[in-house]
């Protein structure tokens, strides 16, 4: 099984969202999520690596590219979920950002999820249902560096170069050939999704176990956005509306 690739890519499919990899003279098709540092950022004759996940059926073997070790995460536990394929999963991880696909489900943010094309509110909640416990667990390992970091070679930049992304890049093709673009470790988790992470670790070190801290953390937070007061709001200001959740519903 093909866990990881790296090479040049030869070929663009726009119609896919798939590039064609080469790798010591044998080309691989993988298709790619069009979101983040996706798909769409990526340039004929640039050197990319990425995070493999090997689809096979009895008449054909797929490979999904990610370029970062949460998005693949994400992407194997879709596949968990009953009616999501690995078509419709790529499709969720192109319409958000596995980071924020992190704080979605963690806030039980129905609404965002039943957006993307495809999923309407029964599939958002099932996915909601059957991922939640999973993903923020899973979250919280990569938020903790528990994610293997994939290194760039010396001499070479990372995803981006000067905060360029590198489709938008005006570096001539030939140079940037020698580029190559390391996957993400997925360690740092930005938003309301790093948010919640940082009130569960507060309210785990008060005690409570990680799955209960990252329930009321992700429940507290969707009240708060239904009232339209989640802007701004910092992790230390959450947990103390977790604590003040949790003490209301002892002394219901």
């Amino acid at each position: 099984m093909i866990a990881y690739l790296e090479g040049r890519v030869i070929y663009r499919d726009e119609g896919k969202s798939s590039v064609i990899v080469e790798n010591n003279g044998v080309g691989y098709e993988v298709v790619i999520p069009e979101g983040g540092r996706g798909f769409l950022t990526i340039c004929e004759g640039e050197t990319i690596a990425l995070f493999i996940h090997t689809h096979v059926r009895e008449d054909n073997i797929s490979l999904y590219g990610f370029r970062s070790s949460l998005q693949r995460e994400i992407f194997n536990l879709l596949l968990e979920v009953k009616d999501i394929g690995p078509r419709l999963a790529v499709t969720i991880l192109s319409a958000i950002d596995e980071k924020n696909f992190v704080g979605i489900i963690a806030s039980q943010d129905l609404s965002s999820l039943s957006q993307v094309k495809g999923i309407g509110k029964a599939k958002a909640e099932r996915i909601i249902m059957e991922l939640k416990n999973k993903i923020i667990k899973k979250a919280a390992i990569f938020n903790t560096g528990g994610a293997p970091a994939v290194p760039v070679k010396k001499g070479e930049s990372g995803p981006e170069r000067g905060g360029v992304p590198a489709r938008l890049n005006s570096t001539p093709r030939q140079n940037r050939q020698k580029h190559v673009t390391a996957p993400d470790n997925g360690t740092a988790v930005p938003g309301y999704s790093d948010i919640i992470l940082e009130s569960c670790s507060a309210l785990e070190s008060l005690g409570y176990s990680r799955v209960e801290s990252l329930n009321v953390a992700g429940k507290v937070y969707r009240n708060i956005k239904k009232d339209g007061a989640s802007s701004g709001i910092s992790a230390s200001e959450l947990t103390k509306e977790c604590l003040k959740y949790i003490y209301s519903q002892k002394n219901v």
